[in-house]
């Protein structure tokens, strides 16, 4: 009896042990690869409009911040920012969203937008080829804030730079 009890003991102990689960792996560990699904889902808050090379600030939405959200179903939300910095947010655009799609393809990041309110940005697909890391997303383009950039020498040389909000 005591060989039963043991060995059933035995036995459930290894099949725990062998059925333990990894860890989910960390934002970093799915952000290692670049562009990926699993480091592009989540809420990203737009930090500003950026110089392309430098960094530098053509416009600060850090204090009130666009929102974009990218979803595992392949879906995403942007929803505009309250900014007085932002000519859009001025003309009533404050707080209303553009939605659509998103697909991976190789390199690039293709977001078809099907509802934009404010007419900006224009509905229809845009690709990009973004920078991603686990903490941000450069989408090495203007998308949602174009009309914030009235200077038509600098639409080509700044881009929307958003940061992963805390999770």
């Amino acid at each position: 009896m005591k060989k039963i009890i043991l060995s059933t003991i035995a036995a459930s102990f290894c099949l725990l042990t062998a059925c333990s689960d990894d860890p989910e792996p960390t934002t970093e560990e799915k952000c290692e690869g670049g562009l990926n699904e699993d480091c592009l889902v989540g809420t990203w808050n737009l930090n500003g409009i950026e110089m392309i090379g430098d960094g530098s600030k053509y416009l600060d939405f850090g204090a009130a911040p666009s929102t974009l959200v990218f979803t595992d179903d392949g879906k995403f939300e942007f929803t505009c920012t309250t900014s007085s910095e932002s000519e859009m947010a001025g003309r009533d655009c404050a707080g209303q969203k553009a939605f659509g799609e998103w697909e991976i393809l190789g390199s690039s990041l293709k977001l078809k937008i099907k509802m934009a309110r404010c007419g900006e940005p224009v509905e229809g697909p845009y690709t990009t080829t973004p920078t991603l890391t686990a903490t941000d997303l450069n989408l090495n383009k203007l998308v949602f804030h174009s009309n914030d950039v009235t200077d038509a020498n600098y639409k080509n040389i700044v881009t929307e730079h958003f940061v992963r909000v805390a999770q």
